[in-house]
This record gives C-alpha cells, sequence and structure tokens, in this order.
C-alpha cells in the first residue's frame, strides 16, 4: 500500500478520490446553503442550521474528516504537480505544444489555492464568528446577510465562486482518467459534464453576493 500512495498512479487516485468526495459536501452544502432563497423570513435555512447543529459531536467528526479531506486532496496535488515539473523542467515552448490543456488545467494549484482561502474565510465568517452556539433566527439570519452585502465580502464570494468553477470544470474530467479510464465517447461525455457541473457550481455559489448585494441590501438599510 506504502508502494502504491508514493507511485503517481496512487497519488492520482487519492487526489481523484478526495476530489470526488469533497464535490460531494460541495453539493449537499450548496443544496442545504440554497434554502435561504426558499422564504424572505428564512424559517428554511434556520431549519437546516439547527439540524447541523444538533448533529453534536458528529459535526466535529464530519469537520475534522474535511479537513483531512482537504489537506490530502491538497498535499497530492502539489506532489503531482512538483513531479511533473521535474519531469519536465523546460516548459511548452509554444502555444500550440499546449495540447489538450484549458485554462482550468493550467490553473489546478491556482484555483484549488483561491478555493482554500475562500474555504477559511468562510469558516471565520460563520463557524468561529460568534462561538459554537445554536443558530438563532435574528443573529443568525442578520449575521448572513451582513456578510454577504458587504462589498469586500461579497468580492471574495464571488471570486470563490468562479475559482471552483474553473477547478471543476477540469478536476471532474480529470477523475476519469486518474483512475484509468479511458474511452474516446467517455472523455467527451466528461468533459461535457464537467463543464455542465462547473457551471452549476459556480452560479450556485455565486447566487449568494449577487442576491446580498443586489437584494438583501436593502433589507439592511
Amino acid at each position: 500500500m506504502g508502494r502504491f500512495l508514493d507511485s503517481s498512479l496512487g497519488r492520482k487516485v487519492v487526489m481523484a478520490s478526495t476530489g470526488m468526495l469533497l464535490v460531494g459536501f460541495l453539493a449537499a452544502h450548496l443544496l442545504g446553503n440554497l434554502t435561504l432563497f426558499a422564504d424572505r423570513e428564512g424559517e428554511a435555512f434556520l431549519a437546516y442550521a439547527n439540524k447541523i447543529h444538533d448533529l453534536g459531536p458528529l459535526l466535529w467528526v464530519a469537520e475534522l474528516g474535511l479537513v483531512l479531506l482537504f489537506g490530502l486532496h491538497i498535499y497530492m496535488a502539489l506532489r503531482l504537480t512538483r513531479q511533473n515539473r521535474l519531469a519536465r523542467p523546460i516548459g511548452y515552448q509554444k502555444p500550440g505544444q499546449l495540447g489538450e490543456s484549458s485554462a482550468g488545467s493550467r490553473s489546478m494549484v491556482i484555483t484549488g489555492l483561491a478555493v482554500l482561502g475562500f474555504t477559511i474565510v468562510h469558516l471565520i465568517n460563520f463557524r468561529f464568528s460568534k462561538g459554537l452556539g445554536a443558530p438563532e433566527s435574528d443573529d443568525l439570519l442578520v449575521e448572513v446577510k451582513s456578510v454577504l452585502t458587504n462589498p469586500l465580502y461579497a468580492a471574495i464570494y464571488l471570486m470563490g465562486a468562479i475559482a471552483i468553477g474553473v477547478h471543476l470544470s477540469h478536476g471532474f474530467r480529470s477523475l476519469f482518467q486518474s483512475f484509468g479510464i479511458f474511452h474516446t465517447r467517455l472523455n467527451r461525455v466528461a468533459k461535457i459534464a464537467g463543464y455542465a457541473l462547473a457551471i452549476l457550481f459556480a452560479l450556485g455559489f455565486a447566487a449568494f453576493p449577487i442576491v446580498g448585494m443586489l437584494v438583501w441590501k436593502g433589507d439592511l438599510s
């Protein structure tokens, strides 16, 4: 097992597996947060927040698991990037030599670090800013709207949404290659699905700062 994880294939499989789990978390998190738009009073969102809080110690376990997933995914990504650079110390000389590469594939490390930074800001804003008490109606809704109507945080969240989309535009397709699945038709489908998934996630997460600045800002003024 140790020899497999130390190989290029092993690192790719681990990175793909952790990436797939993180995409699942992002999907669940996005769907939960979209309850903010379910009603103007925020009752659906508060019900969702209370269900999360009611997990108790299991919430800590889940958060620890997410930290480990993020850490392992980033570590493997950096190892593979370094390995690829050592194997090809002289970069592509001409644009035409980029082959099948895309903006998403060439910026995976940058967008990955941007997503990490966005996640840290998100945790500071909503997980650690006011302790770990049960969410209360006025406090939680006002806090969410206050953050998303702040121009600086709105810009950070919007850039984070874009980074997630660009990262997924290549990351989803590379999952199949990492698992050794190669087929012309499947690769084409995976490419289209990756772009579709990237757009959905980017638009979904971008909706919060956009609605914050265009709608909720008026509610708090």
